[in-house]
């Protein structure tokens, strides 16, 4: 296992999908219960190599800083090519999100998980998955934040009360950010307690700016069941 490694993110197999894991350190699962958060990585990112999906942004979780304030576990699972983590671009559920869902409440289970604080964080692909997630299985988590991802608007309007943040860029020409912006713009009429960030100037790659900001991990840590 130890030459399989990428920095710290240690290989694993999960509900059959391949998934690179980051512990906290120290790692004392028999004494404490540490939040978990899953991410789920673009569409080029598919595959089977167990690696390619810790591009894009999520390596921002090894950060020492973000280490020591916010000790974690972060899981993140690799879709293969031939499929996508579903939501309103590919028909809503597909066999990796079922895969994806399981894999969830089989960590929930485990002793060093603390349910009442799983975050799901999701990019392009995984963001259009992330919002078909919180939208059927909103009971498996405790907060999100979907980066430069599309939605059906009606869909997820039962969100109100769910902690989201969401980013996009302003210029996105791979994803409209036209749903994203219709979704906050109805939960500011209706009282919803979601945030969005438009990013002036960016395109798709959102997530560099994402990641970068340190009150993200504030706000998402913060927020508990």
């Amino acid at each position: 296992m130890a030459d399989d490694r990428i920095g710290e993110w240690l290989p694993d197999v999960l509900q059959g999908l391949p998934a690179r894991v980051l512990l906290p350190e120290p790692y004392e699962p028999h004494r404490t219960r540490y939040p978990l958060v899953v991410y789920l990585h673009g569409s080029g990112e598919r595959g089977t190599d167990n690696a390619a999906q810790l591009k894009n942004g999520v390596r921002a979780f090894e950060a020492p800083w973000l280490r020591q304030a916010h000790p974690c576990i972060v899981v993140a699972p690799q879709c293969d090519r031939d499929d996508t983590f579903g939501g309103s671009w590919y028909g809503g559920s597909s066999r990796t999100q079922r895969a994806v869902v399981a894999m969830v409440r089989e960590l929930c289970s485990r002793r060093s998980v603390d349910p009442r604080r799983v975050y799901l964080v999701g990019f392009s692909m995984g963001a259009i998955g992330l919002w078909d997630l919180i939208s059927h299985h909103r009971d498996l988590f405790t907060a999100a934040v979907p980066i430069s991802g599309d939605l059906d608007v009606e869909a997820a309007g039962d969100l109100l009360s769910f902690p989201l943040w969401a980013f996009h860029g302003e210029h996105d020409e791979l994803v409209s950010n036209a749903n994203t912006r219709a979704m906050f713009a109805m939960m500011q009429r209706l009282g919803g307690v979601a945030r969005y960030t438009e990013l002036p100037g960016v395109g798709h790659d959102a997530w560099q700016q994402a990641f970068a900001r340190r009150e993200l991990y504030d706000w998402l840590f913060a927020q508990r069941r």
